[in-house]
């Protein structure tokens, strides 16, 4: 079988759609899940921070408001033997410093803020944010 120069050209141009195709499709396709961001909220009256660290292992409560309320993080994790819900509190208030916790290897996969005036009475609480996957 003869080829001919014509023939050449029409077999690269083809080649060359191809993968200028399959780029674009690449490009188009949407990025990988930020599984490893960090999320972050405040009470709903404010005076500090819950912190889920990037890679869902580490959690934190941060008073940062001398204001006669604490602040605490309740978070959920994946360990399978394990399905209850964690209180973490940021127990010395305002003074500085927060509550920390490392649950790896498992991950956080929900967690809220919340803040309660002290000796026990009127918590407030942001929404669960489920961040499993994120």
């Amino acid at each position: 079988m003869l080829i001919t120069w014509g023939d050449m050209k029409t077999r690269s141009a083809k080649r060359m759609a191809t993968v200028a195709a399959f780029s674009a499709l690449i490009a188009a396709a949407p990025a990988a899940p930020a599984f490893a961001s960090a999320h972050q909220m405040s009470p709903p009256d404010g005076g500090g921070y819950g912190r889920v660290e990037s890679g869902h292992q580490a959690v934190s409560a941060c008073d940062t408001s001398a204001n006669d309320r604490g602040v605490f993080v309740r978070y959920v994790t994946s360990n399978p033997n394990d399905g209850r819900q964690h209180t973490l509190r940021d127990t010395d208030g305002s003074s500085g410093g927060c509550g920390v916790a490392n649950v790896g290897p498992y991950v956080i996969t929900s967690y809220q803020v919340c803040s309660i005036q002290t000796g026990g009475t009127n918590e407030k609480c942001t929404s669960e944010e489920w961040i499993s996957g994120r």
